[in-house]
This record gives C-alpha cells, structure tokens and sequence, in this order.
C-alpha cells in the first residue's frame, strides 16, 4: 500500500525540536577533559543540516498553526491517519519504526500537510474548469473488502472459491495476507477516490464496482494481488457538495508536485510575512542564512504579496474541515449486500 507524499516541509519538521529549547547558559556534562554547555551544544548543532532544517520546520509549522491551525480538525488528522494505520495492521508499529518516527509524530505529519494545503488554497487558486473535471472524475466515500494475497496463483485460487459459492469473507480470513483486514473478512476503512493511503489500482478498480460485485481478475499492486469487494457506495450528490474535498486534493496535488517546489517555497514566504516572522538569533548565522531563503523571497515579492488576500484560516476563524462534505456522503450511502 502506497504511503502518504510529504513534502519537504513535513520532513524537517519531523527531525526533532528538543534542543533548539535549550537553555544555553546550563553545563550538560562534566569530566576531567572540561565542561560541555549547552551554548557549546548549540553552536555545534546548529552548524548542521539536521539543526538547520529542524529549526526552519519549527518556523514554518509555528506560522502556519498560528494563521491556519483553526482550518485543520483533530477529525480530519484523526480519519487520514486511521486510514493509513489500516494499510499496515498488525506491521504499523514496524512500519512507524522503520520510518524512523512514532504515531505521535506521524499525526504531526499529516497535520502539518493540512495546514499547508490551507495556505497554499489563499495562494493558488483552482479554476472552475479544473473543479468541474475534478467532479467528473470523483467517486464519493466507498466501503470495500480486499484480498490481498502473494501472487497471481493465489489470487486464481481465491477467485476459483468465490466462484464456487464460497463467501468473501471466509476467503479473506483464510487467504489474504492483510493483517489489518483478514479477521475482519476483509472490510476495510471507507475511503473516496481523492484517498492517497491506498494504491491507486486499489481506488481505481473500487470505484468501477457495482455495490455486492467483486473484481474478477487480481488488481496488481507493486509484488501484491488484490481482489476486491464493493460493500457501499455513496450517492453522488452536486459539485457543491464535495467543492471542499475536491479543492483539497488539487491543492495537495499541487503542492506535492516536484515541478512546483519553488512556487511552493514563495508560498511559505509569504505565510512567514504574514506571522511576521524576525530572525533574532544573531548569534547562530547558520540558522539565519537558513531562514534567510524564505524571509528574502517576501521582501523581493513585496509589492506582488500586497496584493495577496488575507489568510482565510487565521486564528479568528472557525474551523471548517471536509468533514462537513464528507457527512452529506455518509447520509446517502447505500445498503451493503449481503
């Protein structure tokens, strides 16, 4: 199963923060060689990549907490990574490991790219035709049943069963290799066609079921094959319904796009002018020609910022998720068949 796309911003801000909170005038450690202080700590730090990119992710993700941390629901974080965790099943705790992170931290990711598709929403705008194509294209939430199993041999013998009377979900327990879905009988966490924690073979071929039909021939998936069930699916309902949504993805499509790391850059440049951002360390000039890349960018595109609106998702506002689109789905979904 396909893992999230961070951008870069997420990544330093993961690094780690707790020794840019030192108190630099302290003594850490003594020996008969001297003294190491904190100050002496931090200089060292500091001069590094590592304490470099975790301190510009600290400023990044303070400014857009602070302009846009109203706009981003524990709801939303809570659904995306619920999503992802049912990838993996009993594995997650491994997959967190090798990923160098904790569930902690891994929530602090997806929010982080929440908050920076709020900002960039202020500061690329989708057009009507874009949105209209987006729609075409969307298949609203979706309740499946997979079997995932280790090759095209197995996927033939699990077929040949389904064929001959045996029920999904005494399949999926028997054969299916997902550890987060075999007990289950296969059934999966709901999930719509702008999902991005599941393949998109997996997405795909969901979305062409009719509601009680499954795939009659494996969905490859890097080395795995699946086959799925389609248990609901929602009622389609009018562009307006799933504008939120849609304008997310976009966005999130947009802003993980390697060819648009530089415009996305001049968005966090423009986030970090409107929070007002001052570097004040004098003392460590690492960590100020580190910040100084995006502080340069808002004075050199000063009188084009002017002109940017103010930032919908400030502190003052309320918060508005996708979770209010996502009820409106939920309310038509049709009847599972038995």
């Amino acid at each position: 199963m396909r893992k999230f796309v961070w951008t870069a911003v997420v990544l330093l801000f993961l690094a780690g923060v707790a020794y840019l909170t030192l108190n630099t005038s302290k003594v850490l450690v003594t020996s008969r060689g001297g003294a190491v202080t904190e100050a002496q700590y931090m200089s060292s730090v500091t001069a590094t990549p590592t304490g470099q990119q975790t301190f510009v992710g600290m400023v990044i993700n303070n400014s857009l907490e602070h302009l846009y941390g109203n706009s981003v629901s524990s709801t939303e974080v809570n659904r995306a990574y619920q999503e992802q965790r049912a990838q993996y099943g009993s594995s997650w705790s491994a997959f967190l490991s090798q990923q160098g992170t904790t569930a902690s931290q891994f929530r602090g990711q997806i929010r982080t790219q929440l908050l920076l598709v709020e900002a960039a929403k202020n500061y690329h705008k989708i057009s009507a035709s874009q949105l209209q194509k987006a729609y075409k294209n969307y298949t609203p939430r979706m309740n499946v049943s997979i079997i995932t199993v280790a090759n095209s041999k197995d996927a033939d013998t699990v077929l040949k069963n389904l064929k001959a009377g045996h029920s999904f979900a005494s399949q999926a327990k028997s054969h299916s290799t997902n550890t987060a879905t075999a007990s289950k009988g296969g059934r999966m966490p709901s999930f719509d066609s702008t999902s991005t924690a599941l393949a998109p073979a997996i997405v795909s071929a969901s979305a062409k079921l009719k509601v009680g039909t499954y795939t009659t021939s494996a969905v490859q998936t890097g080395s795995e094959y699946a086959i799925i069930r389609l248990n609901s699916k929602a009622k389609k309902q009018s562009l307006n319904s799933y504008r939120t949504i849609l304008t997310n993805s976009l966005i999130n499509s947009w802003v993980n796009n390697s060819n648009n790391t530089q415009k996305v850059q001049r968005v966090i440049s423009r986030v970090l002018n409107r929070n007002d951002v001052q570097f004040k360390g004098r003392q460590y000039p690492a960590l100020q020609n580190a910040i100084q890349q995006y502080l340069v960018n808002t004075s050199s595109n000063s009188s084009s910022s002017s002109s940017l609106p103010a930032p919908s998702g400030s502190s003052s506002k309320n918060s508005s998720s996708t979770s209010s689109s996502s009820s409106s789905e939920s309310s038509s979904t049709s009847s599972s068949k038995k």
